[in-house]
């Protein structure tokens, strides 16, 4: 791929009405770029426009449950098999009471040892098989349950990954890392124990009162009396289980946000000597969660005691008017024997529907918070099957329809979602391929918006954007964004070597190595890396790292100075030889003979990228081709350096101001 242009070969292939024709494009309609993950996404909604809103508490708690509905039918095979199961292992588990009965009326008619010893056999094959079939169930649910988690864990970071970044300016990264967390944990165990659990009480209920029923009806019917009042009791408690949880779970959100701010501002905190205030603002928090899970805890405490209570009672009906049979001849002792198995086996049904009720109601809040960021609109990436590319599928499609230019801005305004305020006004620019275009202005002059635009983190409010004569529009974003290398305002680098840093966007089939781990040549030479270290004035600092480029850097690169994380960063972008790079404010904590260094290196050659940089430093403004100079969103003047400072006014100030401030710094 060349640095300075795109390929023009197959620009033909773009019709006038502003659609791509052919699927392969990778630009408009379709799409076959590839997805990350082998593993199939479920039948979600799509939602393809973007969006900022929050995500709300998730609706009732059957349409969150609902949302599961493709999860269950994928493994509906295996489910299956853990329902017939389910099925077999309360077959024996009933038929258990029913030796029991034959054995004891056997020994109360003084049977032979022989028959004793088939009675006992009987009941011993009926528990081992019951025992095999109950392995088969949990074998087969739970572990289904764990895949379906990991399943719909990936679906959920795939949804995160493709929002759009208004999302991010309004949500707490904690919020999300609790939903992704602790919310999937609750939603597993739903999908687990919880319909395991609420088929296998069903069923040992509808089997056990089958068969009490035929040794006396009406003793079934007495004993049964109670159960009533646990369906009362469990529908007007599961109602208040659900609210109660879905506070919980907001709770537990906001206190892991708090957590996750202060431990990541920890230099900020002990800098200003605020551990007492953050820890009283995450006590506060913190209490404020405990309080909700007391709450739960005392509905808990109630119904527990209730449904045993209930159990007792039919306990002491069954032993009252059962013993009363018996003596009048009307059952046997076997008989009342085993009606009291079948009861003791209705008991734990009736205490588990309260445990199973708890499981749905926090699985269904847990899973109405999960929905509520699923139904967040994602950008509309690529074409009708969802999937995201990996850079060199988007980069060989893309190019096929780009033209001779590079970037160009017509009449661009925009406001950031849910305000009014234009940042940008009536913006035109274009640069040309090779060209080196500088962005000067005041802070909140909009420089920042504008290169966000460049890059397709946000679309223009008024306006149109085109990247290779094409209107942005006919891209999907991946190609639009892999024809682009940006390094942004805010450096991030990830707990990982320098060089896996270097190489995070290199086009490598969409995979990652682990921490340490040394990139392939196959999909990265090592010399590119190198080279591009070099070109971000890396050299001198490469020998001083304890294990040069393979050194692994701590959080957020914490163990590199602010220059040395933005030369990182420029590394990352130069290594991509991509034709258009974005340069916000990259030199900023870089001192001023290094950057002279690094902005020689960067426009050596004759064929380098379109490069458009929002600066304020000196050496950079002295080395571009154009300066354009923003006001309150508005152009108000472009030009060369030489032609700027001959005209005065505003940058000719700015530029005073710099040269006055570089040269404070080297006193």
């Amino acid at each position: 791929m060349s640095q300075g242009g795109f390929d023009t070969s197959s620009i033909s292939g773009l019709n006038p009405a502003g659609r791509a024709p052919l699927a392969e494009a990778g630009v408009g309609g379709g799409s076959v770029a590839e997805e990350r993950h082998s593993a199939p996404r479920a039948n979600l909604p799509a939602r393809t426009s973007a969006s900022h809103r929050q995500p709300p508490s998730g609706g009732s708690a059957i349409q969150s449950l609902r949302y599961l509905v493709p999860y269950l039918r994928r493994h509906r095979s295996v489910i299956l098999l853990g329902g017939v199961s389910i099925l077999l292992t309360n077959v024996f588990q009933v038929w258990v009471p029913w030796l029991v009965r034959q054995a004891v009326d056997h020994v109360q008619a003084g049977v032979t040892r022989v028959a004793l010893a088939r009675d006992a056999g009987l009941i011993l094959a009926a528990v081992l098989f019951q025992g095999l079939f109950m392995y088969t169930m949990r074998m087969t649910l739970i572990r289904t349950s764990r895949r379906m988690e990991y399943e719909l864990r990936k679906d959920l970071f795939d949804h995160l990954a493709r929002l759009p970044a208004s999302v991010y300016r309004v949500r707490k990264v904690g919020d999300l890392m609790s939903r992704a967390t602790n919310d999937l944990d609750a939603v597993r165990d739903l999908l687990g124990p919880g319909i395991m659990y609420f088929a296998n009480t069903a069923t040992t209920l509808v089997m056990a009162v089958v068969l009490m029923c035929r040794i006396d009806a009406r003793l079934t019917l007495l004993s049964l009396v109670p159960l009533p009042i646990v369906s009362i009791l469990m529908a007007r408690l599961g109602a208040r289980l659900y609210l109660h949880y879905e506070a919980i779970q907001a709770s537990f959100a906001a206190l892991t946000a708090k957590a996750q701010e202060t431990l990541a501002g920890i230099r900020m905190v002990k800098a200003h000597v605020e551990e007492e205030g953050e820890y009283q603002a995450f006590r506060a928090l913190h209490e404020d969660y405990t309080e909700k899970n007391r709450r739960m805890i005392r509905i808990m405490s109630a119904m527990w005691p209730a449904l045993s209570l209930l159990g007792g009672i039919s306990t002491a009906i069954v032993l009252w008017v059962g013993g009363t049979q018996v003596v009048r001849g009307e059952i046997t002792l076997g008989d009342l024997v085993a009606f009291q198995i079948y009861l003791g086996m209705l008991l734990w049904p009736m205490v588990a529907f309260g445990w199973v009720t708890n499981l749905f109601q926090r699985g269904a809040a847990s899973m109405g918070r999960i929905r509520a960021v699923l139904e967040l609109d994602v950008e509309d990436d690529v074409g009708g099957d969802g999937k995201v590319p990996t850079c060199g599928v988007a980069i060989e499609s893309g190019a096929a329809a780009a033209s001779g230019a590079a970037v160009e801005l017509r009449g661009i305004g925009f406001h950031y979602p849910g305000t009014e305020r234009m940042v940008l006004r009536g913006v035109d620019l274009t640069v040309r391929p090779g060209e080196s275009v500088a962005i000067v202005g005041r802070t909140g002059s909009g420089k920042t918006t504008l290169l966000n635009l460049m890059a397709r983190l946000y679309e223009p409010t008024e306006g149109t954007l085109l990247l290779g004569g094409v209107p942005a529009e006919r891209w999907s974003r991946g190609a639009f964004r892999c024809r682009l290398a940006v390094v942004p305002q805010d450096t991030f680098l990830f707990s990982d070597t320098i060089r896996a840093n270097i190489g995070f966007g290199f086009e490598d089939g969409g995979t990652r190595p682990q921490p340490g781990q040394r990139i392939p040549d196959a999909d990265m030479p090592a010399p590119d890396v190198e080279q591009a270290a070099r070109r971000a004035g890396l050299a001198p600092d490469m020998a001083r790292f304890p294990q040069g480029l393979e050194t692994i850097l701590g959080e957020r690169g914490i163990t590199l100075s602010g220059g040395q994380k933005q030369r990182v960063a420029l590394a990352r972008a130069l290594v991509l030889e991509r034709p258009v790079l974005l340069l916000d404010d990259a030199f900023s904590s870089v001192d001023p003979a290094t950057e002279e260094r690094i902005i020689e290196a960067l426009f050596a050659g004759e064929r380098h990228p379109a490069i458009l940089l929002a600066t304020h430093r000196r050496s950079a403004l002295l080395h571009v081709d154009r300066i354009v100079v923003l006001d309150e969103g508005r152009v108000v003047a472009a030009g060369t350096h030489a032609e700027l400072i001959a005209r005065g006014g505003l940058y000719a100030d700015l530029y005073r101001r710099e040269e006055m401030v570089e040269e404070l710094e080297t006193l």
